[in-house]
């Protein structure tokens, strides 16, 4: 595509900020993560997991409170806050205070990850991300619930990151996916703008756009990174990098460490690679963007 930054090492390092020798886990990034439900528990365990591997001091995971004993069982780092349910496995309106109440400790809340689409997770999803302060990263279901209401989003106090994949795209532009293949980066660039949110939009080659018409494509990644999770660990990613980058610099960061991690597992597995694979990797990506 044509005007389109490349989102490489060089641009990548820029945009990183060196940890200060005095940090603690409090400056490292503080990250609340939203997500999980009756059968899709690991969407969450894996979006928490690529946010500390991204080098977040905390990572938070609010859950249903019947799945809180799962999760604390399949996370040691994590911390879990089991919240009102709307039915066994899935979060409701009834959790909607308790998670605003939180979100004000966090430096970041990604939202989404396996999260269901009960009519109940759908309104607690449009409301939070509403009223929240706390910057968002809007992923999977929690996209759902503004399919076709994209506009929506405009109500954000703060421009949210949304990581959608084609279909997700499609829906939350009230589009086909043949409408918005035709005319890709213009639509995404003029969703951008009309939403005031920055667009990661995946693919086989992810672009970042941001609200004031700045477009960026990855140069990493493979086809072996289209497997079930890939998602999950990218959005955990830029959560964990919220705090460690420059301002407005975690997705591109976010996008270029989950292709190179994905590439560095290929190099293990081949078509073989399974998401957890390239959690494992975030780590020696980090060092490799170190080196001087």
């Amino acid at each position: 595509m044509k005007e389109l930054i490349p989102i490489d090492k060089a641009l990548v390092k820029e945009i990183l900020m060196p940890r200060p020798k005095e940090c603690h886990k409090g400056t490292c990034g503080r990250v609340l993560v939203i997500a999980g439900s009756t059968g899709l528990t690991g969407a969450a365990v894996m979006a928490s997991q690529a946010a500390m591997r991204a080098g977040a001091g905390i990572v938070s995971l609010a859950c249903a409170k019947s799945l809180n004993d799962i999760f604390e069982i399949k996370l040691t780092e994590v911390m879990t806050i089991p919240v009102e349910e709307a039915d066994t496995g899935c979060i409701g309106m009834g959790a909607l205070d308790t998670l605003l109440d939180k979100a004000e400790e966090y430096d970041v809340a990604l939202i989404g990850p396996g999260l269901g689409r009960h009519e109940s997770t759908i309104k607690l999803v449009r409301e939070f991300v509403r009223q929240t302060e706390t910057q968002l990263v809007i992923d999977a279901d929690a996209l759902y619930a503004f399919r076709g209401q994209g506009l929506r989003l405009k109500e954000c106090k703060k421009a949210p990151i949304l990581t959608p994949h084609v279909g997700e795209l499609a829906g939350l532009l009230n589009l086909s996916v043949n409408q918005l293949q035709a005319n890709y980066l213009d639509i995404i660039r003029r969703a951008a703008m009309g939403y005031h949110a920055i667009f990661v939009a995946k693919s086989e080659e992810t672009i970042v756009v941001y609200p004031d018409g700045r477009a960026y494509a990855t140069t990493v990644g493979n086809p072996g990174m289209a497997t079930a999770g890939s998602g999950d660990v990218l959005a955990g990613t830029i959560a964990g990098l919220y705090v460690q980058t420059r301002k407005g610099g975690a997705p591109l960061a976010g996008v270029y460490v989950h292709g190179r991690a994905g590439d560095l597992s290929y190099a293990d597995n081949g078509n073989g690679l399974i998401a957890t694979d390239m959690i494992g990797k975030i780590g020696p990506v980090l060092l490799e963007l170190a080196e001087s």
